[in-house]
């Protein structure tokens, strides 16, 4: 269709171009014409007026004046009548008659008007003639006097004389008639010539214009068409070469040529061959024969191309479209770039390749966790059906069911590695901005691993370097244990007895704001060659397949380490030689606390001063009454500016508050920007927990921006606004301390109330409660625990272990139920969250709902025992 619209407007600018040619030529004849025709009436008229009316006039006057002297001559014989005299007089006479004569001959000849006019004054002429020579016949008479001559001159002279004058004044008058119609035809010619040169020059004008107009028309559309080829010739990634078969230069090359060939327009339109010089000789062959010796009209390949610039190798697709005629053969070449999609590809089949390992590596890691899963489940079975067939020998039972025990938490270990790796996949996973004490964080990892190493016939050792005193961080704690546990536990693992494992913790120079510590854990273990290092990080994968078998293990654990330091934006290293042990490097950066933690006392909370800022009197109140319950100083303001005035006061007068709790929604100004202003006056040193009555996780980020530390929910109980408390003071919701060795009866005289729908794990809590000494009351969900708290006497119960996951009501909505019930210790009794969600999210939402403390599934019946022990004030009669 657009060949098709470029041919008829090529006709057309065609027909145009011929039109405006002839057009011109016809009025350039016409001009010639009116100005050859012109000249010619211009010329003939001025000979006219110079030949007849200029002669003719002339010749009157001239006959005029003969006519006078004529009458002089004959006037002279009045006074001198003698022979002499007229012999005189008739020789001037003659000499007259002969000029006069030739005068009529020359008149008679040009004259232009009726021939009578000449005849009349030939006639007269005659008269004159012949009455003078009578004349002078008279006079030569003795008798004619002067007299007599004069009266006969005047009776018969002077009336022929008057005659002849009439008639060369007639003749004269015709004459000065012809002169002036010869002037006005010529300046009506004239005007004429002036109005049909102003006529043709006008209409040439227009003509012009028109052509002009038109030709500028098809050549802007031309040039818009040459235009958006040169743009588009520039902007895409393909050069645009024309040329005839037999020779080097170019007729045309597009201005990209440079940026797609990295050689300039004017070389290659010089010499096309240059791009022969980056490419292989077996592709310039290739492209020389097809163009010298095929036939094909088109036809395309791809090459490779060093760009001459960059020396970077590129990939061209190269096009050739044969034309012309066979005498005169040319060519039109287009070359373009297609090295990002010839990356692309590769990217693709290297995807492709990953890909299937990928579904290589998890067909092997659903084999060998189908091995892991099941070793342990054949031990837990195994050693069950051993148990029961033993049941008289206790030493038995007790061996079946330490195994049991360990092979339980095998197969845990195994579920939680491949939780952890799903959330990281998913991007789920966070990390958690929190206070801990390294000293102490260190002392409680190094108690788990220790044991682990000891048993194995490995030597541990631990060390710290350029520390200064204050040692407290900002940062997840839970997730630095992981990384250093799943490093140091596969150091151990790997690592045969009598070999070292050691773990060094070492205070780096601090980069901007942050602090960094490097974790070393080395081994002397078996070490890794480079093949194993290359996908030591890759999920699912181990070095080979002896080292699943001899050593066991999901191949999740470094995946997961490296994700981990990745999040908290850190760094790990590896340096490994086989049979010579293996060393990891993980830097880490932290935020240095402002203030040391040391070990929680309840005492602690009788110096706190509190400040609490809400808009609603009741809701300020009842926070102030908890507070006061637990021997803290508080305080209460009803809006956002009060609650600023009121913290920089204080802190002018050196007693601000140690933690302010600041409704989120209030009038006039909102929690944020009461925070964000109390934090531009007095800084960071207070501790501000912002109150919601609705989901937090909204307004999280800008809060935590404008400087809140914690978050609490509405309605108050005394155990989360305990929780709260502690958390921003000690940096947790449960209090870290060394582990107490918890005795078989610790649980004496504690009377639970347990709401779990599962009937086998009610069986295992309940049978291992009670042989912890508490005595407990089961509920199958939460609706039927909240009836079975209401309905027990004040203060029955001493705590709650509330399942999270209920049919009917949920652990969440049955812990608020019971705090807002009113009944007995409803707002302080210790209630325990069991689940088996056990992420910081999951952590987060039970607290929020009133809970005092979180405990994942499977239980730890040494670690439920001490968190009862501790909610419930009985840790220090231990």
């Amino acid at each position: 269709m657009d060949g098709e619209k470029k041919g008829q407007e090529d006709l057309i600018s065609k027909k145009i171009s011929w039109m405006g040619t002839i057009t011109l030529l016809i009025l350039l004849v016409l001009f010639l014409g009116v100005t050859l025709f012109s000249n010619n009436k211009l010329t003939s008229q001025i000979r006219l007026l110079t030949e007849h009316p200029f002669t003719v006039n002339g010749d009157i006057g001239d006959v005029k004046t003969d006519l006078a002297l004529m009458r002089i001559r004959t006037e002279r014989l009045q006074s001198y009548n003698q022979s002499a005299d007229i012999d005189t007089v008739r020789i001037a006479l003659n000499d007259i008659y002969s000029e006069i004569e030739d005068l009529i001959e020359e008149i008679d000849e040009l004259y232009l008007g009726p021939d009578e006019h000449v005849v009349k004054l030939r006639n007269t002429y005659n008269d004159i003639k012949e009455e003078q020579s009578l004349l002078l016949q008279f006079a030569e008479r003795p008798s004619s006097s002067g007299r007599v001559i004069a009266d006969y001159e005047e009776e018969n002279l002077y009336p022929l004389y008057e005659e002849f004058e009439t008639d060369a004044q007639q003749i004269l008058n015709y004459v000065r008639k012809t002169q002036q119609n010869i002037f006005i035809s010529a300046n009506h010619m004239s005007w004429f010539t002036v109005v049909g040169a102003f006529i043709i020059m006008i209409a040439t004008s227009l003509s012009l214009i028109f052509f002009q107009s038109a030709i500028r028309k098809i050549n802007r559309r031309l040039y818009q068409r040459n235009r958006q080829f040169e743009i588009l010739s520039d902007t895409v990634d393909e050069a645009f070469l024309m040329f005839r078969k037999e020779q080097v230069q170019c007729d045309f090359v597009s201005n990209n040529a440079e940026k797609v060939l990295g050689l300039t327009v004017d070389s290659l339109r010089q010499d096309r061959t240059l791009i022969y010089q980056y490419m292989s000789e077996e592709t310039a062959e290739k492209i020389r024969r097809k163009i010298y010796l095929e036939e094909k009209h088109t036809w395309d390949m791809v090459i490779e191309y060093q760009h001459p610039n960059s020396k970077d190798i590129c990939w061209l697709q190269v096009r050739f479209y044969r034309i012309g005629s066979p005498a005169d053969i040319q060519y039109v070449i287009t070359l373009t770039d297609r090295t990002q999609e010839h990356h692309a590809n590769l990217v693709l089949q290297d995807a492709l390749v990953n890909a299937q390992n990928a579904n290589s590596a998890k067909r092997d890691f659903l084999s060998r966790m189908s091995h892991e899963i099941r070793t342990p489940m054949n031990a837990i079975i195994g050693m069950t059906t051993i148990a029961a067939a033993s049941i008289q020998d206790q030493s038995r039972v007790e061996d079946c069911l330490e195994k049991i025990s360990y092979s339980s938490k095998h197969l845990l270990m195994l579920i939680n590695d491949v939780l952890d790796m799903s959330r990281i996949e998913s991007n789920r996973m966070k990390i958690n901005r929190e206070p801990f004490e390294l000293y102490q964080f260190l002392n409680a990892f190094v108690s788990v691993v220790y044991p682990q190493a000891t048993s194995k016939g490995v030597k541990f050792t631990e060390k710290t370097s350029n520390f200064t005193e204050h040692t407290t961080y900002l940062g997840d704690s839970l997730r630095l244990n992981q990384i250093l546990l799943n490093l140091v536990s596969n150091a151990i693992k790997f690592t045969p007895p009598g070999g070292e494992v050691g773990i060094e913790v070492i205070h780096l120079p601090s980069r901007g704001q942050k602090c960094w510590l490097r974790f070393i854990v080395s081994d002397t273990g078996i070490g890794m060659d480079e093949e194993a290092l290359t996908h030591l990080y890759t999920p699912f994968e181990q070095g080979d397949a002896s080292i699943a078998r001899k050593y066991g293990g999901t191949g999740l654990g470094m995946s997961i380490t490296q994700n981990l330091v990745t999040l908290m934006g850190g760094h790990i290293d590896v340096k490994s030689t086989p049979r010579a042990g293996t060393k990891f490097t993980v830097e880490l950066p932290l935020e240095q606390s402002d203030i040391d933690i040391e070990p929680f006392r309840e005492d602690a909370f009788q110096t706190l001063d509190v400040l609490v800022a809400d808009d609603e009197r009741d809701i300020c109140e009842h926070m102030t009454l908890l507070l006061k319950k637990m021997n803290i100083n508080a305080q209460w303001v009803l809006s956002g500016r009060e609650a600023v005035e009121r913290v920089v006061s204080a802190y002018e007068t050196g007693t601000g508050f140690d933690i302010c709790f600041i409704d989120w929604k209030m009038p006039d100004m909102d929690g944020i920007e009461t925070t964000r202003c109390i934090r531009e006056k007095v800084g960071q040193d207070t501790p501000i927990i912002i109150i919601s009555s609705y989901d937090w996780t909204d307004i999280e980020e800008e809060a935590r921006e404008a400087g809140a530390n914690a978050f609490i929910s509405k309605p108050f109980f005394q155990s989360s606004v305990y929780n709260a408390i502690v958390g921003v003071v000690n940096g947790a919701f449960d209090m870290k301390g060394p582990r107490v060795k918890i005795a078989g009866n610790s649980l004496a005289g504690m009377r639970i109330l347990l709401a779990e729908d599962n009937a086998l794990n009610m069986e295992i809590a309940v049978t291992l409660l009670e042989m912890n000494g508490a005595t407990v009351e089961w509920a199958e969900n939460g609706k039927v625990a909240v009836n079975m708290f209401m309905s027990a006497e004040p203060d029955y119960f001493d705590a709650v272990l509330m399942d999270v996951q209920m049919p009917v009501m949920d652990g969440c909505e049955a812990a608020r139920s019971i705090r807002m019930c009113g009944h007995g210790n409803a707002e302080t009794i210790p209630i325990i969250a069991t689940t088996a969600n056990a992420f910081a999210e999951d952590v987060s939402i039970v607290l929020a709902a009133g809970m005092n403390a979180h405990l994942g599934k499977p239980l730890d019946i040494e670690q439920l025992c001490g968190l009862l022990l501790r909610l419930c004030g009985k840790m220090n009669n231990m």
